[in-house]
């Protein structure tokens, strides 16, 4: 764990406590784990690019979605208070999120401006593994849209963290259900697929 100058004997004993965590059990199956989908809510900075303005996540746990096992906080005036609270509702569990260059991006840049440090954690990235699940619906990577409408899944509200993160959640199951089929029964499969993935990307 880091230390921001701006953070409390308290926040900072959270800081830790989170980093203290177990490692997660990678091999056990899609079945036994909890996943934490997380979504980011952002708005133009006056300089140009984004800040983020609230963070939304979803757990899905042993493969179904609960409605009360969920996260929202705006970063208002106490950014540090919302990142210590989506960390410790994420705990040590696989973090999924729908374009991992934006999303884990704008979390890591803000957990490190306001906590210190940038927690480890494993990042699962249905942009990049959507399309070896499923290659006959749609070929290559694609926005988000696409892959929803493929599925039937509603897209409520794109410019609220939550909501999304809810979204990408149903579409997280429906990637369980074909990574089952395709033998992928657990996160740490996800992950080696993924990195596979982008290994051919990068060559």
């Amino acid at each position: 764990p880091g230390s921001a100058p701006g953070l409390s004997p308290a926040q900072q004993a959270g800081l830790e406590s989170i980093a203290a965590l177990p490692t997660p059990d990678l091999g056990r199956s899609h079945y036994e784990t909890r996943y934490v989908v997380v979504n980011t809510e952002t708005g133009p900075l006056d300089g140009g690019g984004q800040r983020l303005l609230a963070v939304g996540a979803v757990a899905i746990n042993r493969g179904l979605l609960h409605p009360g096992d969920a996260f929202r906080a705006s970063l208002g005036s106490a950014p540090a208070d919302a990142l210590l609270g989506l960390l410790q509702f994420i705990g040590r569990a696989p973090v999924v999120v729908y374009n991992a260059p934006f999303n884990q991006g704008t979390l890591e840049r803000a957990f490190e401006q306001n906590l210190g440090s940038v927690p480890e954690a494993e990042w699962i990235d249905l942009m990049i593994l959507m399309p070896s699940l499923y290659p006959e619906r749609i070929a290559g990577q694609a926005r988000m849209d696409a892959w929803l409408g493929a599925f039937g899944i509603d897209r409520v509200d794109h410019r609220d963290a939550l909501l999304e993160a809810l979204a990408v959640a149903q579409l997280h199951q429906v990637a369980l259900a074909r990574a089952g089929i395709q033998g992928l029964t657990t996160a740490r499969d996800l992950l080696d697929t993924q990195s596979s993935r982008k290994w051919l990307r990068g060559a």
